[in-house]
């Protein structure tokens, strides 16, 4: 069978790039166990010390698979409604928490249309970069009458706020990536012919800091919204007492006094 992700490792950065070009890799569930199989095995390689998440051809991923959803939709409405909810529970909720709970930073090159779910998957990352043409969509409720999924919505409020994940959501509106970065929705906009170097000499900086103070770093933040600031400088408390034992810090360190001496 054709692979439907196609990885690469350099320098110390695994590549995963969607490989369905003809369909503006969309999310088939094939794809989506794929991509998720291929990110749990970059993130437990040694070797890998960042992930590039990327589309081939003109599309970061067009979303949904349509025709799977209409094969789906064929077997009736039960039939449906129990396909649909396994399908995420199985398939596309655990690609978004592989995304985010992956142990070395993931950094999404988006190089062209991000469409639903694919909205998700993108934003999950540690670091988004999106190219200068590239835009985002959420299409489901004005489009299909369906909400956003694969994390958009916790994704898009603790990104924009109440106020932007709603139009977002509710308008179907493109959101052009000078727009996006404009909101902090992506950390940088790129010219298109320089995105994947970027994105490359990005996930190999993150790559050069402590995998552990980065892990807890994005936990921290995460969790940042469901604390009051007493809680959350009693987690910080807590992660920064293992990070000062361990010999990256102790290191870098002994780096700067040796430098100021």
């Amino acid at each position: 069978m054709t692979a439907l992700v196609r990885s690469a490792f350099h320098d110390g950065v695994t590549t995963l790039t969607l490989d369905r070009a003809e369909a503006l890799n969309a999310l088939s569930p094939p794809l989506m166990v794929e991509l998720a199989q291929a990110l749990r095995a970059a993130g437990a390689d040694e070797s890998t010390r960042a992930i590039v998440l990327t589309g081939a051809g003109r599309a970061f991923s067009a979303g949904g698979d349509i025709g799977w959803f209409g094969e789906v939709l064929a077997g009736g409405g039960r039939h449906a409604q129990a396909e649909i909810g396994r399908y995420m529970e199985d398939v596309g909720n655990p690609l978004t928490q592989a995304i985010a709970e992956c142990p070395v930073p993931v950094v999404a090159a988006v190089n062209g249309p991000c469409v639903g779910g694919a909205v998700g998957i993108a934003l999950a990352a540690d670091l988004v970069l999106a190219a200068r043409s590239a835009y985002f969509l959420v299409p489901q409720v004005p489009q299909l009458g369906a909400v956003p999924d694969l994390g958009a919505t916790w994704l898009l409020s603790r990104l924009l706020g109440r106020s932007r994940a709603l139009g977002i959501a509710l308008l179907g509106e493109r959101i052009d990536a000078a727009q996006a970065e404009q909101w902090g929705l992506v950390w940088r906009c790129i010219a298109d012919a320089e995105l994947q170097a970027e994105a490359q000499a990005l996930a190999r900086r993150l790559g050069r800091a402590s995998a552990a103070a980065l892990r807890d770093t994005r936990r921290l933040i995460d969790a940042a919204p469901a604390h009051s600031l007493e809680q959350q400088l009693a987690c910080e408390r807590t992660a920064q007492r293992r990070h000062v034992a361990g010999p990256f810090f102790n290191d870098a360190c002994a780096r700067f006094l040796a430098r100021a001496g």
